[in-house]
């Protein structure tokens, strides 16, 4: 594992948020190394390939196509060789590296692989003073489970459906649009 390797978003956004997202994703998958009695891992092939497609088509629509010597482009000319860029905004890059993908690895287990079960009992049962109910509460206090919720309460609606009301201009808000469109938002 590496920081700022290959196609992290260096270019478009705060280097620091990527190490960090970087960081995290890093200690999910030691985690899981050391509790799921993994003896090595390892990303597929597949993977890898599926996503070098997905960067390289979404490279085309970019300003980091032109025809032009580029240190994104290993100094050549050719569009295709983009290779140290995401293919995104940083957020993008953020919410992609906020979950394990642990089916994008292939894993061998040291022994049985579901050992990390050990004895059948949850930690808490084996200390006198824990409580075993823990998980009943009077209302949900986690993070939304799937991603279309996360969204939702991030933007009110979890879409983005136009860009009414988005300005890419830096002069304030666009007025274009109908009103229906803006009710939308």
């Amino acid at each position: 594992m590496i920081f700022l390797g290959p196609n992290c978003p260096i270019g478009n956004g705060p280097v620091l948020c990527a190490i960090e997202c970087q960081a995290d994703y890093m200690c999910k998958l030691i985690d899981r190394y050391q509790t799921h009695n993994i003896r090595t891992f390892a990303p597929t092939r597949a993977a890898i390939d599926d996503f070098v497609a997905h960067k390289d088509e979404y490279m085309k629509r970019t300003v980091w196509s032109d025809p032009c010597r580029s240190w994104y482009k290993a100094g050549t000319q050719n569009p295709e060789t983009i290779t140290a860029l995401w293919p995104g905004s940083t957020l993008h890059y953020m919410e992609a590296m906020a979950q394990l993908r642990i089916e994008d690895y292939e894993v061998m287990y040291e022994g049985n692989r579901f050992a990390w079960l050990g004895n059948g009992y949850s930690q808490c049962e084996l200390d006198p003073t824990a409580d075993w109910g823990y998980y009943i509460r009077e209302q949900d206090d986690g993070e939304p489970l799937s991603l279309g919720a996360r969204r939702r309460i991030l933007t009110g609606h979890g879409t983005v459906t136009d860009n009414v009301g988005i300005s890419f201009t830096g002069t304030g808000s666009s007025t274009s649009g109908s009103a229906e469109s803006q009710a939308k938002l």
